[in-house]
């Protein structure tokens, strides 16, 4: 039988609408927590997982408390695991071994083989004759199988007798070695041939599905970064804890390569001594690095970066000032007592940031990166660049032909426009007679064939747009008169 459609065929093109905007609110703090496997590398929070997910009194768990403690509530929060101390190898049971601790409670005679990959051939250690008749829960499980490894004398295996059956971040059974670094054997469970009484590697542990996971040796900020991007790279606003000034420069350095910003607090006295140059607020003022923003306090156990991202990040970019904002969950930088005038201009000299109290209000002052450029203006240039490489990208997947003609160019002027005027209705930009937002792309007919010849078209002066800066300060004079 004939079909209609083998004659009058009607079909339904799907284009791509837009793709996903580039997102500016997600915070990343790095730790060296174990808390997030080295495998996993990070977590996602929000307000009601992370005590879940972190003991309480951890770092993650203390910063995550402030920064979702703030007026205003993130979305969620990215915490990423920072190998700053070498890690140790594990191994991991497979996904469907058996937690019912009654399964265990039947077997008298366990067996099952630790192998590692040494070469030429690897190292094997069996453990039999394993009793689980007495445990009343699975941890008892752990128990047993931790006491059978702690009474094996100088192992094949180096420091299989001091290894742990543990509960890891992510919920997993793991195997731990104590060796520590990439040169530490990786490890491997498996089934003792010939079988030796009731094997648990298969049926118990499902070991054959299990992964070996390597020990890394400890690594560099960046490096964990790379790691997490690698995964992925949503985050935007960076902060961290732990590690030597020497290493929180490298980051700044790195940062100010990529699209993001960080934030990094020091608790060096020397910070606020105006004769002391080599303090690390000196020395990123001294690079003029506009991604990175420098927070002083004596408080070594509170989280001012967590309080002021926690407060800003969930508003619209570039709309905010990060200078006089109210917090909550951090006290002035000073200890016990206020910063002094000269100690708060030594900081000003140096654009490092400092809480204050007035009145009981507890703000930062003064929003500025170690460039001395606002931190609000930073976010704002790169979401308005986002959001137009965004537009026009979105275009160049929709529409059927980009060309040098001025069609194209007249789109390219429009999207430009539109987020200039977002960007104005935001105040991150002016745009008046004397600071007015400019475009300036070329006619079709004047561009030269030698770069209609390279298929892409360069406009070096494309825009030209005014920043609307923030004021912090304020000194008004006046005059009265008789």
């Amino acid at each position: 039988m004939a079909r209609i459609q083998d004659y009058v065929n009607v079909q339904v093109l799907l284009k791509t609408g837009s793709i996903p905007p580039q997102g500016f609110g997600l915070e990343l703090f790095l730790v060296d927590d174990p808390q997030i496997p080295v495998d996993v590398r990070f977590k996602y929070v929000d307000s009601d997982s992370y005590s879940d997910e972190f003991s309480s009194g951890s770092t993650p768990y203390d910063f995550a408390q402030v920064f979702f403690g703030q007026a205003l509530k993130a979305d969620e929060l990215m915490i990423g695991r920072w190998i700053e101390s070498a890690s140790h190898p594990f191994f991991i049971w497979g996904p469907n071994y058996y937690s019912d601790y009654l399964l265990w409670k039947a077997v008298s005679d366990g067996s099952f083989s630790v192998l590692d990959n040494a070469t030429p051939s690897p190292n094997e250690v069996q453990l039999t004759a394993i009793d689980f008749t007495a445990v009343t829960s699975f941890d008892d499980v752990l128990t047993v199988l931790n006491t059978e490894l702690s009474l094996l004398v100088t192992p094949a295996i180096t420091g299989l007798d001091g290894a742990e059956f543990k509960i890891d971040g992510a919920g997993r059974v793991v195997l731990e070695m104590p060796t520590i670094g990439a040169s530490a054997a990786k490890i491997f469970i498996g089934e003792i041939s010939p079988a030796v009484g009731t094997d648990l590697s298969v049926f118990f542990m499902d070991a054959e599905y299990g992964t070996s996971i390597e020990g890394f040796d400890a690594e560099e900020p960046q490096d964990a970064l790379d790691a997490i991007s690698d995964i992925d790279d949503s985050f935007y606003n960076v902060a961290m804890r732990g590690g030597t000034d020497e290493q929180k420069l490298d980051l700044a350095s790195y940062i100010e390569t990529k699209e993001k910003l960080l934030d990094l607090v020091t608790f060096d006295a020397d910070t606020k001594d105006p004769l002391v140059t080599d303090d690390l607020a000196s020395e990123l003022k001294a690079l003029t690095l506009k991604r990175t923003m420098i927070i002083y306090t004596e408080h070594t156990d509170q989280y001012p970066d967590a309080a002021i991202a926690g407060r800003i990040l969930p508003t619209k970019e570039g709309t905010v000032n990060w200078a006089w904002k109210l917090v909550s969950l951090v006290t002035k930088s000073g200890l016990t007592l206020p910063l002094t005038i000269g100690e708060r201009n030594a900081l000003d000299d140096k654009n490092c940031n400092y809480f204050i109290d007035i009145k009981g209000n507890v703000t930062m002052y003064d929003g500025i990166t170690s460039g001395n450029e606002e931190k609000r203006i930073m976010l704002g240039r790169d979401w308005f660049v986002a959001r137009i490489r965004e537009s026009i990208y979105t275009d160049m997947i929709n529409d059927d032909l980009h060309a040098y003609d001025n069609e194209t160019l007249t789109r390219v002027e429009q999207r430009i426009r539109e987020w200039a005027d977002e960007a104005i209705d935001r105040r991150i930009l002016v745009n008046t007679v004397d600071r007015p937002f400019t475009v300036t792309l070329p006619d079709a007919d004047d561009i030269p064939p030698s770069e209609r010849a390279t298929h892409k078209l360069t406009v070096t002066e494309a825009f030209r747009g005014f920043l609307n800066s923030a004021i912090n300060d304020y000194e008004l004079i006046g005059t009265w008169e008789l």
